[in-house]
């Protein structure tokens, strides 16, 4: 007795004659019926032809970019928009499906062919002769046909579908997109969609993709980009929509540039439904880079994302400084962690200013102004200006809470020595012991500028002299622990070159510590996923059990029921 095991099936199926099943069964693969020589389970009621049984369990084909893999399932086939059942070559990431049969058509070989298949339509195209006046436009471009330098058009005059060859043969299958960056997006034919870059509804050609529900239509997905010169209509990378050149007072309100904050002032670039406008010379000059990896959010990448005008504006926090001013119109942004940066505080002009502390694992940024305020994680307290963090992990220290901080200090430009002092000061209140309430304003008298009230400050008693800690960094910093160019991993100076075997040192041993890790972790992965097919093979298993319980409770209470109805009238005859 023959055997197979088919991966579409949980038993083994046996080498079986049409003469021993009833002759209205079919084959589950193609649904037609049975001819020898076939595979069967009789118990599931489970047939395959053998050509059916032999068929690949995953392919490639031309219609589609990703791999494709046989599937039972009732679907709408997208290469000839036929529902089916029974076997489907299937890409679950797009929800792509085919027919078996459809996998197996001839693919596009080269122009002046006469009749050729294309993934861009479920029928063959013909050869269209250019020189009759047809008004047809090709439908990747919109172009007429006729109007083209093309020596060949071909076309489907039954669905009105025509394509130049040079868009044929250019046309690509999958695309990674500025308007969608997480994903892939893939060419699908004869789709209803509404695509999110021009908010038009349409049928045919787009490109999407299947998880997210994003569709873009093909002239917005291939628009041409800054650097293509005279156009009018481009696909930038700092917004999702196509950005439309034209003067600034054809808009109708008050064009400010995102990337510059300027007002604009003749032509320009720009999205009228967001708000977003670009100065042309904006555009096309170097803008941040799109994604970067950063220190202060290291598990993911930032996105170049612009906000948008009454919708962000009210959410948006950088978690550098705490500011959510809309000014900082171009943003680095992590979506899945609502994790967002200037593009100033992500890329800053001048060397920052790093100091290790023996309470926290990495080095802190010393942060002279923030529009915070943040929380000191030792005192408790707010801090605002003049103060360290670890962004990544949340940590904040004053300058004041270290340790190593001097309680006194002699500054060069005071004739006393000053000492570490809670703000306000008292002699500052219009409105004694009324700090919390009063709007008072509140000065250092070393750069005469406004200072945050509720932080420490050195001061001389005896002058009324105050000074906020950042106008005396150079008297504290030999009193700390590193300077950037005196860093230690242990609070000692050392060379660079000792700086830097250290760090390799540091990087070597974590590597090795992620390798063993990742060696324990890979059989506790597989065993979970062990268990997950155990549990749903369980559960499939469980749903015909369960449905039959609840159909026998329910006759059980039927015939209870017809029972106590005879003996009641047993009971009481008429």
């Amino acid at each position: 007795m023959a055997l197979i095991n088919h991966f579409l099936h949980n038993h083994p199926l046996v080498l079986t004659k049409e003469a021993e099943i009833n002759n209205e069964v079919v084959c589950t693969g193609c649904c037609n019926h049975l001819a020898d020589p076939f595979y069967g389970c009789r118990d599931c009621k489970f047939y395959l032809h053998q050509s059916c049984a032999e068929l690949p369990r995953g392919i490639q084909n031309f219609s589609h970019p990703c791999p494709l893999v046989l599937h039972i399932l009732s679907y709408r086939c997208n290469a000839c928009f036929k529902h089916g059942s029974g076997f489907s070559y299937y890409c679950q990431r797009c929800n792509f499906h085919m027919h078996v049969k459809c996998t197996q058509r001839p693919t596009m070989e080269s122009g002046g062919e006469e009749v050729i298949h294309h993934f861009t339509h479920q029928h063959p195209l013909t050869l269209v002769d250019l020189k009759k006046d047809l008004e047809v436009r090709c439908a990747i471009c919109v172009k007429l046909c006729s109007d083209s330098s093309d020596s060949y058009a071909y076309g489907c005059q039954g669905c009105n579908f025509f394509l130049h060859y040079s868009c044929m043969i250019t046309i690509p299958r999958q695309i990674n997109h500025f308007f969608h960056p997480s994903c892939p997006l893939t060419l699908l034919t004869d789709v209803p969609y509404k695509c999110k870059g021009c908010d038009e509804h349409g049928s045919g050609l787009a490109f999407r993709c299947g998880k997210c529900h994003f569709y873009l239509d093909v002239k917005c997905a291939l628009l041409p980009t800054v650097e293509s010169k005279g156009a009018d209509k481009i696909q930038h990378y700092a917004h999702g929509h196509p950005l439309v050149l034209r003067e600034s007072n054809e808009f109708g309100i008050k064009v400010q540039c995102r990337a510059c904050g300027e007002n604009c002032s003749g032509p320009c670039f720009g999205c009228e439904r967001c708000s977003f406008f670009l100065h042309r010379q904006c555009a096309v000059r170097s803008l941040p880079e799109t994604e970067i990896h950063h220190p202060f959010h290291p598990q993911h990448p930032l996105t170049l994302s612009a906000l948008t005008p009454g919708r962000d504006r009210t959410n948006f926090r950088c978690r550098a400084c705490g500011g959510n001013d809309d000014r900082f119109l171009l943003t680095y942004r992590c979506a899945k962690c609502d994790f967002n940066l200037h593009t100033v505080c992500a890329t800053p002009k001048l060397k920052p200013l790093l100091l290790r502390y023996a309470g926290h694992s990495h080095f802190l940024m010393f942060f002279n102004r923030t529009r915070g305020p943040f929380s000191c994680s030792i005192c408790g307290c707010y801090a605002r200006n003049c103060f360290f963090r670890c962004v990544a992990c949340g940590f904040n220290i004053h300058l004041s809470c270290f340790p190593s901080a001097p309680k006194t200090i002699k500054y060069k430009c005071h004739l006393h020595p000053l000492t570490l002092t809670e703000s306000p000061l008292e002699f500052e209140l219009n409105t004694p012991g009324d700090k919390y309430s009063s709007e008072d304003e509140f000065y250092c008298d070393v750069c005469e500028e406004k200072r945050y009230r509720f932080e420490p400050v050195y001061y001389c008693e005896e002058c009324k002299f105050i000074a906020e800690i950042g106008c005396v960094m150079s008297e504290l910093l030999p009193s700390l622990t590193t300077s950037p160019d005196d860093v230690t991993l242990h609070g000692g100076a050392i060379s660079k070159d000792e700086e830097n075997s250290a760090f390799e040192t540091a990087i070597a041993e974590i590597n090795n510590e992620i390798a063993a890790l990742t060696v324990k972790k890979k059989p506790l992965e597989e065993e979970i996923e062990r268990h997950r097919a155990i549990l749903q093979a369980l559960e499939e298993e469980i749903e015909p059990i369960k449905s039959r319980v609840e159909q026998l409770e329910t006759d059980h209470l039927h015939y209870k029921y017809m029972l106590n109805l005879n003996r009641n009238e047993n009971k009481h005859p008429n």
